[in-house]
């Protein structure tokens, strides 16, 4: 997806475009693998040096409430973000060495018997996360 394309969106669902959420954007654009909130800022506080780590985060909230972004838990523990390449809800496969992710276009959640499962436990699913952690072709090659 495109820049324009992204802020597009944005404007779509009533946010406007500050100079701040379009260089953040520019930078989730830039990296070809996932980064964190904190990576983001720190290219986003090149151009724009006072803004804060709070408002990068409120506005990666935002990018993922109307599904512009993804959001990957890695191994370590910190969350990271990508633009969302299917646009839809999807799942991720995970270099452990590079960081590289790669959607996966199902959902694992679907062969899964959930109404049983639900109503034996007396839960209800809100979110979920999947992510499979591996080595991508190049890196475990190497």
């Amino acid at each position: 997806m495109k820049e324009e394309q992204l802020i597009e969106k944005l404007r779509m669902n009533g946010y406007k475009i500050t100079p701040q959420r379009q260089e953040i954007l520019k930078a989730i654009l830039s990296c070809p693998v996932p980064q964190s909130a904190e990576e983001i800022h720190q290219k986003v506080t090149e151009k724009h040096p006072n803004i804060s780590l709070d408002t990068v985060y409120r506005n990666l909230n935002v990018l993922l409430s109307i599904n512009l972004i993804c959001k990957l838990n890695h191994i370590e523990g910190k969350s990271c973000y990508e633009i969302n390449k299917l646009n839809s809800h999807h799942h991720h496969l995970v270099c452990l060495k590079c960081g590289a992710s790669e959607p996966v276009d199902f959902c694992p959640l679907e062969y899964f018997d959930q109404k049983k499962f639900l109503q034996e436990k007396d839960f209800e699913i809100k979110e979920h996360r999947f992510e499979i952690y591996g080595y991508c072709a190049a890196c475990k090659n190497n």
